[in-house]
């Protein structure tokens, strides 16, 4: 059964249709997977909500995805090394519109582990008080309309206001594994992680980019990360990461 999931990019890419939420793991490219992004740009797959830490950079990582016009919202943290988010946010143009949802990078990370393990939801004090609260706000692009953010739940806490942040959830995860077995059991080395693991448990359909496929059991149990249960596709190939 282990021996099934073992799948090319292509196939491994197959299902992911436009319209759908993708989650991506890596930070700034490093962790994630060039090879399932490479086999979703060749499916041309539109109109996709990414969750992601970032943009990745020009020609690597989400960038990719976002430079073939794939990316309709980007659900993420630190954009500001891919110029090509600011271009696509503020265009005129419907064609290459993208919608931006940034999301403090601790609350991102929380609101993935919060779908990756049944709870729904958490505290935070991060954005009391601020535009990330909710309400009506200028346009921050200097037009004359009001924009509307959508007001979250303030509860209080032993005399301090927190806002609930509700869990996040993706159609499908794409993550990077280094060594992975036949069952989908992976380790990842060092800070290539990023993202990776809490992502595997909150999507319907997970899918490991790896550097080197193995036979099971020749993983120590101790270091595998992700166990292979949350594992639906294994793809192997993936380069070691490259500054």
């Amino acid at each position: 059964m282990a021996r099934d999931k073992i799948l090319t990019a292509d196939e491994a890419v197959k299902n992911i249709g436009d319209g759908a939420t993708v989650m991506v793991g890596g930070f700034m490219a490093c962790g994630s997977p060039e090879i399932l992004i490479d086999a979703l740009v060749r499916k041309g797959s539109k109109n996709l909500t990414i969750i992601c830490n970032d943009a990745g950079v020009p020609g690597r990582g989400v960038g990719k995805l976002l430079s073939n016009g794939q990316i309709r919202k980007l659900i993420a943290s630190h954009v500001g090394l891919n110029p090509e988010v600011a271009e696509r946010m503020n265009t005129a143009d419907p064609e290459r519109k993208l919608i931006a949802e940034l999301i403090p990078q601790g609350t991102l990370a929380e609101r993935i582990r919060c779908g990756s393990t049944g709870l729904g939801g958490f505290l935070t004090p991060t954005g009391v008080g601020t535009v990330i609260q909710g309400g009506t706000i200028a346009d921050p692009n200097g037009g004359d309309d009001l924009i509307t953010v959508e007001e979250k739940p303030v509860i209080n806490v032993g005399g301090r206001d927190y806002l609930l942040e509700k869990p996040l959830h993706a159609d499908f995860a794409l993550i990077r594994g280094n060594i992975t077995d036949k069952f989908g059991n992976t380790w990842y080395n060092g800070t290539t992680r990023t993202f990776n693991p809490m992502m595997a448990g909150a999507a319907d359909y997970v899918i490991v980019g790896t550097v080197e496929v193995v036979e099971v059991g020749e993983i120590n149990p101790n270091d595998v990360v992700t166990s292979g249960i949350l594992v639906d596709a294994i793809v192997g190939g993936e380069k070691e990461w490259q500054i």
